[in-house]
């Protein structure tokens, strides 16, 4: 089992930011190194980081640097292999560090106990509801995706007996990211898809979706999801003052509030093992954890 999901994020590892890694320094007491998931486009999550880095180094009282990588498997790995220290990873990519790394969780969101992904349908395909799928070209996010791709895969087959792999209009597309699930159903690439909805209610409510093109045909059931994950080998009083920078955040407070509101949470909450025995039965059953 380790040999062959260390195999596979070997190959993610390949294509992992070489010249960031390169330009770090070397880890030391009075550095941490933050990464995670590039679940959206660049932009957007340099804008989600920077204001939490800024937090961190207030009140961790040490340097704190962001470590971009280019895949969801590169932040696995970075995790795996210390060249980070805190990764923010969604629940499916935090139990495959786990497995192979032996990391650990520390903290969430308020609404990662209680995620949900939404499945959208290209208005023009006629698409009503997810029984009508069969057939029709579709979208996941990255194929390591808690809520682009795993429990969007488990609910199809448990709830609507529609397997990914052989029921679609040939194989589905990993698009990467849930930004990308959306403009490609928007632009009619495919003609329906699954993300995250956190990212799908903000992309409307900021008017990026065409309205008249995209709708939303179906909500999941609710499932544990993204967390701050820490490499085994920390210092168990690092891993508490991390823990608490984000515990600490106060919504009644402007500048904490402004961090809070750009993670989607109005608090962050402790993250325990057992939060992610579902997750890791479910990448079990359906064959994408070995």
């Amino acid at each position: 089992m380790r040999h062959t999901l260390s195999r596979l994020l070997t190959l993610a590892a390949t294509a992992f930011t070489c010249a960031t890694l390169a330009a770090t320094p070397a880890h030391a007491e009075d550095l941490i190194r933050v990464s995670g998931i590039p679940d959206e486009n660049p932009t957007e999550l340099s804008r989600k980081y920077q204001p939490m880095v800024e937090m961190l180094q207030k009140q961790l009282g040490v340097k704190v640097v962001y470590v971009p990588v280019i895949d969801y498997g590169a932040a696995v790995s970075a995790l795996a292999a210390g060249k980070v220290d805190f990764a923010w990873l969604g629940g499916f990519t935090h139990v495959q560090a786990k497995v192979l790394a032996g990391a650990k969780p520390v903290v969430m969101r308020d609404i990662d106990r209680e995620f949900q992904s939404v499945f959208i349908a290209n208005t023009a395909a006629g698409i009503a509801k997810p029984e009508e799928l069969r057939g029709k070209s579709f979208a996941f996010g990255s194929k390591s995706s808690t809520s682009g791709h795993l429990f969007p895969r488990h609910f199809l087959s448990t709830q609507f007996h529609i397997d990914a792999d052989k029921d679609f209009a040939g194989a589905p597309i990993y698009s990467g990211a849930h930004d990308a699930t959306v403009k490609m159903v928007e632009s009619g690439k495919v003609q329906a898809g699954a993300l995250n909805i956190e990212v799908w209610n903000r992309l409307l409510n900021g008017d990026k979706v065409d309205k008249a093109k995209v709708k939303v045909i179906w909500t999941t059931p609710p499932f544990v999801d993204y967390v701050w994950t820490a490499r085994k080998d920390l210092p168990p009083a690092t891993v508490q003052k991390f823990a608490n920078a984000f515990l600490s955040l106060d919504a009644n407070k402007p500048e904490d509030k402004a961090v809070l509101d750009l993670q989607g949470a109005k608090k962050f909450v402790v993250a325990k093992p057992e939060d992610f025995l579902v997750i890791e039965q479910v990448g079990r059953s359906t064959g994408l954890l070995k």
